[in-house]
């Protein structure tokens, strides 16, 4: 008996408080979609405050999707329950099960939720009372599976559990798009580091703001369901994005016709993405050609409904064709190729459906035999092989020579990193030549921080990386659509340099100053990873309590 396809369904635990007292700390499949999420469930912190009972508190497991899907769940997850607690009653070691499926995720998913709960109520001294309700929406097709325990089974708190929920509800107003549930801050999540072009008014005189991307916000109530890509109805001409959307269309070449379009464009730009991502030698226009029909048919069944129309505008050959030249420029923009499209399109559009990545990794291992990049370093850490190159790297004798062997050092430390991909080195394109280009397919919410492209840049010098340094990549960022970088310095950073970088931070730059002491503290615990960790969370508290921000 398995779990549905996850795709579309939120997944979310939040913690309960009870007395007079509610205070919820919420973490879910949208805000923390790797890694963040299944250690922060693990832990009995997620609420924090002086209450004596709080790690006696249980947690609340929210699954939110369409309700035929959801009634499917429910059978599901009850089902797996009641034989976990069997096989305890049974004597059998499930714990050691428990804990050993926890080790094996690499995603979120269902199954991932379910083991999570079974870690929650089974202790080795006894079990907990599994309950679980649901929640309906008036006239919608929406439903709200929650799920949590009581010691007792003679009580139950359902009074602090429904102001629990009703206060979630009311602040994530979950709804439907197409068949996916859809919150209020993953809606918000994607208008996060966009720039503010222009307030203009639509066609009926309804004015909102024009975004960074093409994305046009109603100065409205309900902004969050009204915002769209800006088209023909805004500006009274088509745009670019019409006639792309047009082009990748796959009512006209393939006769599916999708009720949402939009929907189905946020799916289908993260795939687009995750095949970009593909080494070149293994795609072809045929392999192509059978896993977009598969796709086609997953996002029908899991996301948007579509229709077949059986008479096409185009050949299929054709739209074939637009889609691998799409696919092509991706991969170009992945090594440093500007085009404005591209990265405003995907890149910006990832910050935050970077939360498909792992539901579309999948799928495309599933239904093809592609080599997907997954979520693990390059090469592994030789810390005798590190240490080394280290000190050999002061007795080069030349400058040049020293450069070099710099920058295959940070070569090295990059591809230690876990999900981080390096897609070019010395290439020049466009306006400036940048030391190396990395793509992100991890599946850790904090290295997204650094988006979908990273910049990098070598230092090889006697003086310290200056504040032009910092300002120079500013423009190089900006052209092709990039919001994080790492600067590599032997010799260190000025202070009006990390002034710089602080000041670039508020404009939604997130640069990782680098320097060579840091490279020498690494440790066989201590890795790059860690280390690159480490600063995006530095620079995170640095923005946290920065009142300058709001000057930018």
């Amino acid at each position: 008996m398995k779990f549905p396809d996850s795709a579309g369904i939120l997944l979310t635990v939040s913690g309960l408080i009870k007395d007079e007292e509610i205070i919820i700390q919420s973490i879910d499949n949208y805000h923390y979609p790797f890694k963040d999420f299944i250690k922060n469930s693990q832990t009995n912190n997620l609420v924090r405050n002086k209450v004596d009972e709080v790690t006696n508190v249980p947690k609340i497991y929210i699954i939110a999707g369409h309700k035929d899907k959801i009634s499917r769940i429910k059978n599901v997850w009850n089902e797996k329950t009641r034989q976990a607690i069997n096989r305890i009653l049974r004597q059998k070691n499930i714990l050691k099960i428990i804990e050993q499926e926890i080790q094996k995720i690499e995603y979120c998913s269902l199954e991932m939720m379910h083991w999570l709960y079974l870690y929650d109520i089974i202790e080795n001294d006894h079990i907990k009372y599994p309950r679980g309700m649901t929640y309906g929406t008036e006239g919608g097709d929406l439903e709200v599976l929650v799920f949590y325990w009581t010691n007792n089974p003679k009580y139950d708190s359902k009074e602090e559990l429904n102001h629990t929920i009703l206060f979630w509800l009311e602040r994530e107003r979950p709804f439907l798009k197409g068949m996916q549930c859809v919150i209020y801050s993953f809606i918000l999540r994607n208008m996060v580091g966009r720039k503010v072009l222009a307030t203009i008014p639509d066609v009926y005189g309804n004015w909102g703001m024009l975004l960074e991307g093409g994305v046009f916000l109603p100065l409205a109530d309900d902004f969050e369901s009204g915002m769209s890509k800006i088209n023909s109805t805004h500006v009274g001409k088509w745009t670019v994005g019409e006639i792309e959307e047009i082009a990748l269309n796959p009512t006209y070449g393939f006769g599916v016709y999708f009720d949402n379009i939009e929907l189905f464009s946020e799916w289908f730009y993260v795939f687009l993405y995750a095949m970009a991502t593909i080494d070149d030698k293994e795609l072809d226009p045929m392999n192509v050609r059978l896993l977009y029909g598969k796709f086609l048919e997953y996002i029908g069944k899991n996301i948007c409904p579509y229709e077949v129309i059986k008479q096409k505008i185009i050949e299929e050959e054709e739209a074939l064709e637009v889609l691998v030249l799409t696919l092509c420029s991706i991969r170009e923009y992945l090594k440093g190729e500007e085009d404005t499209g591209i990265s405003k399109n995907i890149l910006l559009m990832m910050r935050s459906r970077n939360a498909y990545l792992p539901i579309v990794t999948q799928f495309i291992r599933k239904n093809s035999n592609l080599v997907v990049p997954i979520p693990q370093p390059s090469i592994p850490l030789d810390y005798n092989y590190w240490k080394e190159n280290l000190y050999q790297l002061a007795s080069v004798p030349t400058a040049y020579e020293k450069g070099v062997e710099f920058e295959e050092l940070v070569q090295y430390f990059i591809r230690t990193i876990p999900g981080i991909k390096i897609t070019g080195i010395r290439e020049k394109r466009g306006r400036a030549e940048v030391d190396i280009y990395c793509c992100n397919v991890s599946f850790d919410a904090l290295l997204w921080k650094l988006g979908a492209l990273i910049l990098i840049e070598c230092k090889n010098r006697k003086n310290k990386v200056s504040v032009s340094d910092i300002r120079n990549l500013v423009p190089t960022m900006e052209a092709k659509g990039i919001h994080g970088a790492m600067i590599f310095s032997r010799t260190g950073f000025s202070p009006l340099a990390m002034k710089e970088i602080k000041h670039q931070l508020s404009g939604g730059k997130v640069i990782l100053p680098i320097s060579f002491e840091e490279l020498e503290g690494i440790t066989r615990k201590l890795d790059a990873y860690w280390v690159v960790c480490k600063k995006i969370e530095h620079l995170g508290n640095i923005l946290k309590n920065d009142l300058d921000q709001m000057y930018f």
